[in-house]
Parts: C-alpha cells; sequence; structure tokens
C-alpha cells in the first residue's frame, strides 16, 4: 500500500471574497492578521539570528531600482527563503550592470554610444557583459569575479541537477559577495544630506 501524500489546498481567498459580497470579511481579515503576525513571531529568534547576519552597508542610494531588489534580498535571507536569495542575487547583479551602463558615459572610437546603442547592451550574455564593463573601466576586477561567482550560484539553483544541502550557507555568502560589490562601486564616498532607510522600514515608498 503506497504511503499517504501531502497536499497544498488555499480556498481563504475564495471564501474571502464569498464574505466580500455579504459584507462579512471584517472578522475574517483579523483572523487572517492573527494567523500572519503568529506566523512570522513563531521563529521570531531566528529571523533575528539572519537578519544579524546581514553585512552591514553604508550609504548606497536607495531610490533606485537595484536596491528595490537589495531590499527584498535582505528580507528573504531574514525570512530563511534560500532558494529565493540565491536566484534573486542573480538578478540583483544584473540590474547593477544595467543601471551602471545607463548613467556611464560611454565612448567607442571617440564618439559617444546613444541610449538606445546603450540599451542594446542589456541583451548581452552575463558571462560577455561582465568583462566588458571591467575593460570600459567601469566596475573593477573584484567586482567583476564576484558578479561572475553570483551568477554562477544563480544558475545552479535556477538549474538544479541535484538536491541542495547547504542552501543556508550558499545565501548568506551570496548575499555577503552582493553587498561587496554595492560597497565596491555604489556606495557614495561623502556622507550625503536626506533621509536615511533603515532596512525594512518604509521600504514600501520604494516600490511603488
Amino acid at each position: 500500500m503506497s504511503e499517504p501524500k501531502t497536499f497544498f489546498v488555499n480556498r481563504l481567498p475564495a471564501f474571502y471574497e464569498v464574505l466580500k459580497k455579504i459584507k462579512q470579511e471584517k472578522e475574517f481579515e483579523d483572523m487572517i492578521r492573527t494567523f500572519l503576525k503568529k506566523s512570522f513571531n513563531d521563529d521570531i529568534d531566528f529571523k533575528v539570528k539572519r537578519f544579524l547576519e546581514i553585512p552591514s552597508a553604508d550609504y548606497i542610494p536607495a531610490d533606485t531600482e537595484y536596491f528595490k531588489l537589495y531590499s527584498e534580498l535582505m528580507q528573504l535571507y531574514t525570512n530563511g527563503m534560500y532558494y529565493s536569495t540565491v536566484v534573486l542575487s542573480g538578478v540583483l547583479c544584473e540590474r547593477i550592470c544595467y543601471d551602471i551602463l545607463l548613467k556611464s558615459k560611454i565612448n567607442i572610437n571617440g564618439k559617444p554610444l546613444s541610449p538606445e546603442q546603450i540599451s542594446c547592451l542589456f541583451e548581452m550574455n552575463l558571462s560577455y557583459l561582465f568583462p566588458l564593463l571591467s575593460n570600459w573601466g567601469l566596475i573593477n576586477q573584484k567586482t567583476e569575479k564576484l558578479m561572475w561567482e553570483i551568477n554562477q550560484k544563480r544558475n545552479e539553483y535556477v538549474h538544479p541537477k541535484k538536491g541542495k544541502t547547504n542552501m543556508q550557507n550558499d545565501a548568506l555568502n551570496i548575499i555577503k559577495k552582493v553587498t561587496d560589490i554595492l560597497m565596491n562601486e555604489l556606495r557614495l564616498k561623502v556622507e550625503p544630506k536626506g533621509s536615511a532607510v533603515f532596512p525594512f522600514k518604509n521600504i514600501s515608498q520604494f516600490h511603488k
């Protein structure tokens, strides 16, 4: 006799829509709110530990596309979502490359590349884009090496051939490398004027 299987079922959204039609959704929302708070707090000690493992970072521009992804990355790792942390790190490296290209003035044979020509570079394979940015002096060699390592690890997770046994270790190492890249390439050298954004606080304003 075969072993019983475990299944996932979520009919709560459909039930909620029924309650909305009869204007009795408030109590149900309160119940879900209580459930989510309890779910978050059940392993709060582990979340605190993981949050404190994330490397420090100083003066990264917070109104940028790459920071939106970095804020999500910190939340994923804090919540123990290691697989997603590794995969998003690869996406973040790609975003950093695009943002660097967009803000740079690039000349080829004495002629500046147009915005349209620069956007064509977004189609390049990353294994070619990383050294190209390094050769143009837009990123340093350490950053190129870190980006290549992150992309390789991300590919291992996107195209898995076997189970991962050290996902937490992989996720922590990769978030350290991402933070190194941000500090190497994008940290403001002088303390800026403006508002500082603490991790997770008011992050939603950058996702509008």
